[in-house]
């Protein structure tokens, strides 16, 4: 799953660290390379062969949604998950009534402002999340590179985002108007910090090949794949932009997180390593277990006792993949219906009955994101780390 290759130059040595999350095949088709799905998706769009209506419907309910049930399947799906966090999963579900309450409040506008800004913020969170991760396989956690990739994240992804809004019409008319003057001068200052950080950085990593530190080689291939695409994606113009992008981002993310939920559940799985039944434990303790001493794994029925529906979800790809579906049409089906209806009311403001249910449906995403922030944190959950073979 690991490797470390060393290239020897005279009498110094400069390393490339490739240490990989999943596994190199894995890495590079489903973690970096399956970017690919943004630039197919925004060059069928762009040329006309995809329609807007059936790309983003699709999109949502048949990647997007699931996705999301993926957060689902390893927290609420989970039985050991709603004991040890309880309060953080039900007190969740008051984001359902977020949306509605500002809108009924009359703040619609900066509601679906502010959703749109968590969403986006959500895609850059993702990719400094796997950022981190290739980060701590590969060692590279001196303080000056954490710093300076950290910094480089945040404008290189935020620039782009910040231009389209000052350039394409649609996307001004959803920004509150007390905020509109300044979106211009917000994207020259973003573009002047990522060209200073983008040197910056180029700088530090010359100095570590001058100095034989190693080279973080997938960290360079995420930041390789992820930030050309969204410059690309931003400020390339389109139609009916502010929607299109949506999906357009947004698959590169989803396939990403799928593969790593898929990875993440095989602890569901009765062939995973390192998961023990209760007797087994009692055993091993006792030191009297031919089960534990053979390094068995525990059967499928006590990791349903032990995991509840999670186990029946992550038993086959086939039911991940058919339960996400049926999530999708639960969650995105009303949303999508919701959403046309308000792209063809003649570009006035959508109606309060459609504008109320959309904000309700943002609190699915919502969950999915507050969640997605607490759920990986590898150093303060030890049963993350050894479920993504951290170690």
């Amino acid at each position: 799953m690991a490797t470390s290759v060393e290239v020897i130059d005279g009498a110094q040595t400069r390393a490339l660290s490739v240490r990989w999350i999943i596994s190199a095949r894995d890495d590079l088709v489903w973690l970096i390379g399956s970017v690919a799905s943004s630039y197919l998706l925004l060059f069928l769009y762009v040329k006309g062969i995809l329609p807007l209506v059936p790309m983003v419907a699709a999109w949502a309910i048949l990647i997007d949604a699931p996705h999301v049930f993926g957060t689902f399947s390893r927290t609420y799906f989970d039985r050991t998950e709603r004991q040890n966090r309880s309060r953080l999963l039900w007190g969740s579900l008051l984001f359902f009534a977020v949306g509605p309450v500002m809108v009924l409040a009359g703040a619609g506008l900066e509601f679906f402002f502010l959703a749109a800004l968590w969403a986006y913020y959500h895609l850059v969170k993702q990719h400094y999340g796997f950022m981190v991760l290739y980060k701590k396989k590969n060692n590279d956690l001196a303080p000056v590179d954490n710093a300076l990739d950290r910094l480089l994240l945040l404008f290189a992804f935020n620039y782009p985002f910040v231009a389209f809004i000052a350039r394409d019409p649609e996307a001004m008319k959803r920004v509150p108007a007390a905020l509109q003057a300044g979106v211009n001068g917000l994207a020259t200052i973003l573009l002047a910090g990522t060209i200073v950080l983008a040197l910056a950085w180029l700088g530090r990593q010359v100095q570590r090949l001058i100095t034989g530190e190693p080279l973080d080689v997938p960290k360079y291939l995420l930041l390789g794949a992820a930030i050309p695409m969204h410059w690309i994606v931003l400020l390339t113009p389109m139609p009916h932009k502010p929607i299109a992008i949506v999906a357009i981002l947004t698959i590169y993310h989803n396939l990403q997180y799928h593969r790593l939920i898929w990875f993440h559940n095989k602890k569901y799985t009765a062939g995973s390593a390192g998961i023990l039944p209760a007797r087994a434990e009692s055993a091993e303790r006792q030191g009297s277990s031919p089960t534990v001493r053979k390094g068995l794994s525990p059967n499928a029925a006590e990791l349903r006792q032990k995991y509840g529906a999670a186990e029946l979800i992550s038993r086959r790809l086939l039911y991940y993949v058919a339960f996400g579906i049926l999530f999708g049409l639960i969650y995105q089906g009303p949303r999508q219906i919701l959403g046309y209806i308000s792209l063809n009311n003649g570009g006035t403001e959508p109606s309060f009955p459609t504008q109320l249910g959309i904000s309700f449906l943002w609190g699915y995403a919502f969950i999915h994101y507050y969640l997605d922030s607490k759920i990986w944190r590898v150093r303060r959950d030890p049963s993350v780390g050894k479920a993504l073979n951290m170690a």
